[in-house]
């Protein structure tokens, strides 16, 4: 029961690699792209990644809103972050003004594991850097005035003059 917690827990991207060096020789090895430590899983919690639709995606945080949570949390890791930046503003923008934004920027350090086909040589690991954003997606608790998020007001004002 263990194991099964353990694979779960560690989703890799598998990958074989050929590599030709003349100093060196070619050697194949596979590439398994380990998943960054995350966040803990809320309710709240919502990780856009490439591989799912992003109608689906943006449907899930859209139904999360609209049953009550009014603030989410959208993450994006490499390039999933145009996605998830795209998923938060059309989230802004169908919302007619009842939903804000905020996002914040980081790089997270990844560790790759390079395993060999043959025998004779070693395993290796290395490390890259990855962008990440989290963007907070909320209801204010009281609305913004006009004019506040950039919107000019629609109101006119009047000069005095001396």
């Amino acid at each position: 029961m263990a194991d099964s917690t353990d694979q779960l827990s560690q989703k890799e991207a598998t990958k074989k690699v050929e590599t030709s060096d003349d100093s060196i020789g070619r050697e194949e090895y596979i590439l398994r792209r380990r998943l960054p430590k995350t966040l803990p899983k809320r309710k709240n919690d919502v990780y856009i990644n490439m591989k799912t639709d992003s109608k689906a995606q943006l449907a899930r945080c859209k139904k999360m809103l609209d049953n009550g949570i009014n603030e989410l949390y959208i993450h994006g890791l490499g390039a999933a972050v145009n996605r998830a930046i795209n998923v938060a503003l059309q989230l802004k923008a169908q919302s007619n003004g009842s939903v804000e934004v905020s996002a914040n920027t980081s790089t997270v350090e990844l560790v790759d594991d390079r395993e060999p086909l043959d025998e004779e040589t070693e395993p290796s690991q290395s490390r890259r850097n990855n962008s990440t954003v989290h963007i907070r997606v909320f209801r204010p608790e009281e609305p913004l005035p006009p004019g506040a998020c950039g919107v000019p007001s629609a109101t006119k004002v009047a000069v005095a003059n001396d």
